[in-house]
């Protein structure tokens, strides 16, 4: 998972890792200038012993400076320096923001490369998921990979710096320094089991926190009916068990990174109290030399601890990267066909043709939810699809706006088969309105456009008017320019509902289906919406599947299903009427 990781990294953009890598290296090299430059400060001031040995980087210091020509005086060492940290500081910063841009980018890009692969699945990959868990990928988890992206950053900086000062190290006393490393290698060799329990924890968190997302989702959801029934006590309770899984993991994550930090911490301050010993007993090294040495080693046995805390960081955050690459996958197994660039409107001139049509669900073991549907929608005709809930009617609406396609048989558009880019041309020209209204939290106006953005203002009215909406949202305070609250809370159900019509007929649509559209308004409502959709009546084909009478008795043809089997084709109610009873469609009466 992590070459992965890494091949996608590289992958994003090159150019600005690689000048994010020489930053890093220009930066670890000024530093060990900077280093290097103590030497001669300390020199001037008099911290070495008359007679004392110079060093050989201090001796190198003065070469440098009579080579360049400056005056080896207190004045030029403290004015090159503060030249030095200047640029130092300035480069510093250019670097956080282009790594900002690098992580931000990345993780940009993974969200909209998954979020195209989420609207290109088909239906079913919908039904067989949660949207809690696409909500997790999409932001808790992404969000890690971007902070896996910084800290793999940083440790390739980690990594620059603590070579330089490696170095430098090297020139004032190759034994001393061999130490150190031996001493860092051993602290890693300790500590690397913590890695791989990090890893582990790190599934665990992304599981606790993925419970989260669902249970806060199902919760709000469901919160009307928790509160009518009073169950807000086990709410809370259930609610409080995930939350405190989370807690749990976090934890736990956190006692490993902060014990390997102390550990270090420990190592390094036993490991330098040895150093300095033997470095005064056995070292015979000059004092300005011995001093860098000492801050070298207390710089570069922390780096250690700071190199195994980024490695911890991003196994914790790998299993997020492998939670998102899985959910992409399972999009793009699921991926329809694209639509062709240029590719024409499908037009309904005739009729829509069901042939044989059957159709199961992968969770029903092999039941049909239709079988061998043989029926047909004519052009221009208003068409009432009747039955029983759970008789296969808003599966046979799926089946017609190509959200699902039918595992035998065909279904055609003037002898097109709706399949393949087909499915795409064919869906421009229908509109849609579910029983489950939705309606961003957003004005009438941005809710009309989200279904036609180039939509001009008389469009809008135009559908108002049509949907017998135009005289309620004169009404409202600010008409077109009314916030609607959350899915349209400000208005009443009948209200969204004919917001929902008038969006639908913006399209211009040559299809529209209403799949139980008034099913749960009352009858004045109800009646305010069909005698919208009467008046387009042999102008558009129009399939209403309903359960009363009073909304399909203007229907020219009608079609009743039980448990997914063709009932009747006929214009007339009555002559249905006796077997729609017997297999419990009584309601289809009232």
């Amino acid at each position: 998972m992590l070459n992965q990781y890494l091949r996608a990294i590289i992958a994003f953009d090159l150019k600005k890792i690689c000048i994010s890598l020489v930053l890093t290296v220009a930066l670890g090299l000024g530093q060990g200038i900077g280093l290097v430059m103590l030497v001669p400060l300390l020199t001037l001031l008099g911290l070495g012993k008359t007679g004392e040995p110079a060093g050989g980087i201090s001796t190198a210091a003065v070469g440098i400076f009579e080579w360049v020509g400056l005056p080896f005086t207190l004045l030029s060492i403290l004015c090159l320096y503060v030249v030095m940290v200047s640029l130092h500081a300035a480069a510093t910063r250019y670097q956080a923001v282009l790594n900002t841009r690098i992580t931000s980018g990345f993780t940009q890009a993974l969200r909209n490369r998954m979020y195209r692969a989420l609207c290109r699945a088909d239906w079913t990959c919908f039904l067989e998921m949660k949207t809690s868990s696409v909500v997790h990928v999409m932001t808790s988890d992404l969000q890690k990979v971007g902070f896996a992206t910084q800290q793999l950053l940083q440790l390739i900086g980690t990594v620059m710096i603590s070579l330089v000062h490696i170095g430098v190290a090297l020139l004032l006393s190759v034994p001393m320094t061999l130490f150190a490393l031996v001493c860092g290698g051993i602290f890693l060799m300790i500590l690397r089991p913590l890695n791989s329990r990090v890893g582990r924890f790190g599934h665990y968190l992304r599981d606790a926190s993925d419970s989260l997302y669902a249970a806060l989702t199902e919760h709000l959801g469901g919160m009307k009916v928790v509160k009518s029934l009073g169950l807000e006590p086990e709410n809370i309770r259930r609610f409080e068990t995930v939350t405190n899984d989370v807690t749990l993991q976090t934890v736990r994550f956190t006692a490993i990174n902060t014990a390997t930090r102390m550990w270090y911490q420990v190592g390094a301050a036993t490991a330098l109290s040895l150093f300095f010993y033997f470095a005064v007993t056995f070292g015979g090294m000059a004092a300005t030399d011995l001093l860098i040495m000492i801050f070298l080693f207390a710089r570069i046995l922390p780096r250690f601890s700071t190199l195994q805390q980024h490695v911890q960081r991003i196994a914790h955050a790998l299993p997020s990267f492998k939670g998102a690459l899985e959910m992409e996958k399972q999009f793009q197994t699921h991926q329809e066909a694209v639509i062709p660039a240029g590719a024409k409107n499908l037009s309904l001139n005739h009729e829509i043709c069901f042939s044989q049509v059957y159709f199961r669900y992968p969770q029903t073991n092999g039941a049909w939810t239709l079988e061998n549907i043989t029926c047909s929608l004519p052009a221009g005709k208003t068409t009432a699809l009747i039955g029983p809930s759970g008789g296969g009617k808003s599966t046979l609406a799926d089946l017609l706006l190509g959200l699902i396609t039918p595992d035998r048989g065909s279904i055609t558009i003037d002898g097109v088969p709706l399949q393949g880019p087909h499915i795409h041309q064919w869906r421009r020209t229908v509109g849609y309105v579910p029983q489950d209204t939705f309606l961003f939290h957003d004005t009438v106006r941005a809710n009309l456009m989200w279904a036609m953005p180039e939509a001009e203002e008389a469009d809008l009215w135009h559908a108002l008017s049509q949907s017998a909406a135009e005289e309620m949202v004169k009404g409202l305070p600010d008409g077109l320019d009314t916030i609607l609250g959350d899915r349209g809370v400000r208005l009443s159900g009948g209200e969204r509902q004919r917001i929902a019509l008038a969006r639908a007929l913006l399209r211009k649509p040559s299809c529209l289906i209403l799949d139980e559209a008034t099913s749960a308004l009352d009858q004045d409502n109800q009646a305010r919406i069909m005698d919208a959709v009467s008046r387009l009546h042999g102008r558009i084909t129009i399939l209403i599947i309903a359960h009363r009478q009073s909304t399909i008795q203007g229907a020219d043809k009608m079609i009743a299903l039980h448990n997914g089997k063709l009932l009747q084709k006929t214009r007339n109610l009555k002559s249905i009427t006796p077997r729609l009873k017997t297999k419990g469609l009584e309601k289809a009466q009232k």
